[in-house]
């Protein structure tokens, strides 16, 4: 299942499913979308953070639904209900790494398969020293099919296709130097790791914050002229806004603006 949880500034998704080692069933890739989509209309959410139950990320897929579509017989018209369930995944995927709000992974044990391409996807990925990562499709006769273009997206496609097609297991300092993780920290120090990005995301105000990721995303997609442009639109925006005038005048009297105190935040 999945449980979402606000806390602060941000939204917490938790792949809740710890006898199966939160793999990924379609209820819960469905009810990720929904909840990505859902955080992306909500102005006041400033980031997502997903988070696995259990001392576990998330195994991947889950192997008793590829059983169940393994013995169905493939249709003689029209798409295959495998392929259709394995681009939903993909689909969910594509959302996350679009979201307009920043977008977290805290990885703890293990993020195997699919789920190592659910942190690849994020904007910013934690880990604990003890957490372990991989993409063992092809030890499984598989190819890493929807998750490959987010790792190589993170990674470069040379380092992807090494991680992919050797199926090494990588540990968080290993995935740090590759890319793969963003940031290690001792299982111990993982609540004040979090209580720490929590109080940076408190000092971000959330659409200066979304403007910023706009820009990042339309470099991907645009010349740098274009990009450029769209920049200064955003800039002019915000300059314009009162939340501007708010954030200078803060800084003039050296205090807190207001988004960054309690009441400020949900």
């Amino acid at each position: 299942m999945l449980r979402t949880e606000r806390d602060g500034p941000w939204w917490v998704l938790w792949l809740d499913a710890p006898a199966s080692r939160n793999a990924l069933t379609d209820a819960m890739v469905s009810g990720l979308q929904q909840a990505l989509n859902d955080a992306a209309q909500d102005p006041s959410v400033r980031a997502v953070l997903l988070r696995g139950a259990g001392g576990t990320f998330c195994a991947g897929g889950d192997f008793s639904r590829f059983r169940t579509l393994m013995a169905e017989p493939a249709p003689a018209q029209g798409p295959d209900p495998i392929a259709v369930f394995n681009r939903a995944f993909g689909a969910m995927l594509d959302v996350l790494a679009g979201s307009p709000v920043l977008t977290m992974a805290c990885i703890e044990g293990a993020a195997m398969g699919g789920g190592c391409g659910l942190a690849a996807a994020c904007d910013v990925v934690l880990a604990t020293d003890t957490a372990v990562l991989a993409t063992p499709e092809v030890t499984l006769g598989l190819p890493p099919a929807q998750i490959a273009p987010f790792v190589a997206a993170r990674l470069g496609e040379r380092q992807a296709l090494r991680l992919m097609a050797s199926a090494q297991r990588v540990n968080a300092t290993e995935a740090q130097r590759i890319g793969l993780v963003d940031e290690v920290v001792p299982q111990a120090e993982l609540p004040q790791a979090l209580a720490a990005w929590q109080e940076r995301l408190r000092r971000a105000e959330p659409q200066a914050l979304r403007a910023t990721k706009a820009i990042l995303s339309r470099r991907r997609v645009s010349s740098l002229g274009e990009t450029l442009d769209f920049a200064a639109e955003a800039f002019a925006r915000s300059l314009r806004s009162g939340t501007a005038s708010e954030g200078l005048a803060a800084l003039g009297a050296k205090r807190a603006p207001a988004w960054a105190t309690p009441k400020g935040l949900p």
